[in-house]
C-alpha cells in the first residue's frame, strides 16, 4: 500500500512539472503570436500607405475599380497554401509558397499588370508589403495552431491530475 502511495505522488510530481512546462509553453506561444500580429499589421499597414502613395502619384481615375476583375473573370492566386498534420501531436502546419508554373493550364498573371506596364515603384512595394503580409498570416495560422494544442494538453494532464487527487482523497479517508 505504501509503494502505491509514493508512485502516486511521484507520478503526481511528473504531472505538476509538465503542467508547469507546458503553461510557460503556453505564455511563450501567446507572446510569439502577439508580436507576430503587431508584425503584420505593421506590413499592413506599410502596404495601405504604399497603396495610397502610388494612387496619389497615379491620380484616382487611374487606379480604381476598373483594374478590379468582374464576376466573369477568373481569379487566381499567386501562392499555393500546404498543410500537413504532425501524426504524433496531430497539429496542422501551414506553408505558403509563390507558384512558379501552370500546372492545370492556368494563365496565371501578376495583378500589378492590370495596373499597366509602367507602374509606380510605390504600388510595386504595396504588392511586396501585402506579399510579406502573407508569411506572417501563416506564421500567426501555425502558432494559433500550436498553442491550441498544447491547450488541449493541457486540459488533458489536468484532467489526469485531478483523478490522482481524486485517488489520495479516497485513500485517506
Amino acid at each position: 500500500m505504501a509503494v502505491s502511495k509514493a508512485r502516486n505522488i511521484e507520478s503526481l510530481d511528473e504531472i505538476c512539472e509538465s503542467l508547469d512546462n507546458l503553461y510557460l509553453k503556453n505564455l511563450e506561444l501567446m507572446e510569439e503570436k502577439i508580436q507576430a500580429n503587431i508584425q503584420m499589421e505593421i506590413v499592413l499597414r506599410e502596404g495601405h500607405i504604399e497603396l495610397a502613395k502610388a494612387r496619389y502619384i497615379r491620380g484616382k481615375e487611374s487606379m480604381g475599380r476598373l483594374q478590379l476583375p468582374t464576376k466573369d473573370e477568373e481569379v487566381f492566386s499567386l501562392f499555393d497554401l500546404e498543410t500537413t498534420i504532425s501524426e504524433e501531436k496531430e497539429i496542422p502546419h501551414f506553408d505558403i509558397s509563390l507558384k512558379k508554373s501552370n500546372d492545370n493550364d492556368q494563365d496565371i498573371q501578376d495583378p500589378i499588370k492590370r495596373f499597366g506596364v509602367l507602374v509606380p515603384q510605390n504600388l510595386r512595394n504595396a504588392q511586396k508589403k501585402f506579399q510579406e503580409s502573407l508569411y506572417h498570416a501563416t506564421k500567426v495560422a501555425n502558432v494559433s495552431a500550436e498553442l491550441f494544442g498544447t491547450q488541449n494538453e493541457l486540459e488533458s494532464l489536468m484532467n489526469v491530475k485531478k483523478s490522482l487527487c481524486g485517488d489520495k482523497s479516497k485513500i485517506k479517508a
